[in-house]
């Protein structure tokens, strides 16, 4: 994901992410966690809707 692509996905001007990077770098490692986070559950999802599907 680009930088550019982040910033729309959060809802903030490119430019504030790149000030947020600088000033704030535990938020942008949050923000980094949080999107780890969505697709894990996403992928966990995904299994769980084969798993099932197996089942059938």
């Amino acid at each position: 994901m680009t930088k550019k692509e982040l910033a729309q996905r959060i809802n903030v001007d490119p430019k504030t992410l790149k000030n947020w990077e600088t000033s704030k770098p535990e938020l942008i490692k949050l923000i980094y966690l949080g999107l780890a986070t969505e697709e894990h559950i996403k992928d966990t999802e995904e299994y769980i809707k084969s798993i099932k599907n197996l089942s059938k």
